[in-house]
């Protein structure tokens, strides 16, 4: 081990624990110093374009909102409503179903084929009156990805039938795979959701982002009226900022991969399974202890706090948060000690 870090470790959240770009904090800090008594631009017209530039797109295809829960919410209330006909995976982020039910939209839910997406089963449920489909890739909680084939079939089935796919990828700025954000560029009609809480490590600021065509990002826009202020201005001076530095996430894509691989080693050496993961997070087994007992030790005994997937309906496994190297030795030797 390379010596205890600073406890208690936060490793339930997936955050990032490398902090956010070369300044991000002295900007925020700057904004709200002079601009606290002010509302902040409902537009959010240099958020948008710093983010449209970003990726190579034009304005009007991108969408912001507070976190990506928010823009979760939009998208049942444009593209399906009430009464209309959801489809997910089980086993994933509770957003999506949480967002269907309020707005009072019918959920239909496929299993999971071996901890992965089944996308062949998405595409036949695509198919059977869907208004809307949350696909979550790389998936929360499994860390597990799709081909770009297989989404490219999700989205041939959406736009054959009508349905909106929206792909739900808030970790794949730790993964170096294709976006399906090349499919919006080539015309497609789907949706791709992005966030600023996890790589970029500004979780607190609350920064989610929508590409996709103009037509569908205009529902967006349009189910977003009645919350005009959404996006902080805080946020909106921070990211123009950060994305001029792509190395910043190159490094912490590079730094996440060393930390992964030798939380690979370390449970390999405990004998504790776990589920090969391509984000900042891993899914190891309790070993059929309860996950509650197990997430409850780890807090009481190491003030380590991981997330009991019981609620993903995954009894017996746990998430844990990628941290540092230091955090990583810690946690595998907390993990073993209470697992074995």
């Amino acid at each position: 081990m390379t010596g205890i870090p600073t406890l208690p470790l936060y490793l339930h959240t997936n955050e990032s624990p490398y902090g956010p770009p070369d300044g991000v904090r002295e900007a925020v800090a700057e904004e709200i110093m002079a601009n606290c008594h002010r509302y902040p631009d409902s537009e959010c017209r240099d958020l948008r374009a710093a983010i449209a530039g970003h990726l190579g797109l034009p304005d009007h295809m991108v969408a912001v909102g507070n976190g990506l829960d928010e823009l979760m919410l939009l998208a049942v209330h444009a593209y399906a409503g009430y009464g209309g006909n959801v489809v997910l995976t089980d086993c994933t982020f509770p957003g999506y179903a949480g967002s269907s039910a309020l707005v009072g939209a019918k959920i239909r839910k496929v299993q999971l084929e071996n901890y992965h997406v089944a996308a062949s089963a998405i595409v036949e449920a695509i198919g059977a009156g869907t208004d809307l489909a949350f696909v979550c890739n790389p998936h929360n909680p499994t860390g597990t990805l799709l081909a770009p084939g297989q989404i490219r079939d999700l989205i041939d089935a959406a736009e054959a039938t009508g349905a909106v796919l929206v792909v739900d990828e808030a970790y794949m700025d730790f993964v170096a795979a294709q976006s399906a954000i090349d499919e919006v560029r080539a015309g497609r009609q789907v949706i791709v959701l992005r966030t600023f809480s996890k790589a970029w490590s500004m979780a607190a600021l609350r920064i989610g982002y929508a590409v996709g065509p103009t037509r569908l990002v205009d529902k967006l826009q349009q189910a977003r009226q009645p919350l005009p202020f959404s996006v902080n201005p805080m946020a909106q001076r921070a990211v123009p900022i950060a994305v001029r530095q792509q190395k910043y996430i190159d490094g912490v894509r590079r730094q996440t991969a060393r930390a992964r691989k030798l939380m690979y080693t370390r449970l390999h050496e405990a004998r504790v399974r776990f589920l090969p993961s391509v984000t900042n997070f891993v899914m190891v087994s309790t070993g059929g202890r309860d996950g509650a007992a197990v997430t409850a030790r780890l807090a009481d005994e190491h003030q380590i706090y991981v997330r009991d997937l019981a609620g993903f309906e995954l009894p017996g496994w746990i998430r844990v948060t990628i941290g540092t190297r230091a955090q990583t030795e810690y946690t595998c030797a907390a993990l073993a000690a209470v697992l074995t």
